[in-house]
C-alpha cells in the first residue's frame, strides 16, 4: 500500500475537460440556432485528445460522426446516437490530434446549421516523466528502507 503511494507520486496526469455542445442550448436545429453557430461556440475552445463531448439533445435529433467529405455535404450516416428533449449522448474525443466532424442527420437540420466540427490540438495522454537521478535514488532508498523494515527481516 505505501509502495503504491510512493510509485503513484512519480506519476502526474493530466484532467480531461467535458464540454457541453452549444452550452445551454444543447444539440438543436434552427430556430434555436443560426448557420455557423457551432462553429462559433468551438472556435472559443481549446480540444485535446481524451476531453468529452456531451451532446444534449433539444428537440429530435441525431448525433453522427463524419468525415470532412460527408460533413459539407450533409451526407446521412447512420448514427451513433438519436433521441429528443433530455437525452444526452458522451463523445470521448479520440487520443489522435486533427479535425473531429459531427452532423444531425433528421431531416435538413444538418443543411440548417446542427453540425459541429472542432480541431484537437494535442494527443492529450496523460504525462509522465521519467524520474531524475535524484529522485531515482531516492525511490530505491524508500523501496529499500520499506523491504528492511517488513515482517520476518
Amino acid at each position: 500500500m505505501a509502495l503504491a503511494s510512493v510509485v503513484l507520486t512519480f506519476i502526474e496526469c493530466e484532467a480531461a475537460t467535458q464540454y457541453v455542445v452549444g452550452n445551454g442550448r444543447g444539440w438543436t436545429a434552427p430556430p434555436n440556432i443560426t448557420a455557423g453557430f457551432y462553429d462559433e461556440w468551438a472556435a472559443s475552445k481549446s480540444f485535446e485528445g481524451n476531453d468529452a463531448l456531451v451532446f444534449e439533445f433539444n428537440g429530435t435529433h441525431s448525433l453522427a460522426a463524419v468525415s470532412k467529405e460527408e460533413y459539407d455535404s450533409c451526407t446521412k450516416v447512420i448514427p451513433i446516437g438519436d433521441g429528443t428533449n433530455g437525452f444526452s449522448y458522451g463523445y470521448q474525443i479520440p487520443r489522435k490530434a486533427g479535425v473531429y466532424h459531427f452532423i444531425c442527420t433528421v431531416g435538413s437540420h444538418c443543411e440548417a446549421g446542427q453540425k459541429l466540427a472542432i480541431n484537437v490540438t494535442s494527443a492529450g495522454f496523460a504525462t509522465w516523466s521519467p524520474p531524475s537521478p535524484l529522485t531515482s535514488g531516492a525511490l530505491s532508498m524508500v523501496l529499500y528502507t520499506f523491504a528492511f523494515f517488513l515482517p520476518g527481516h
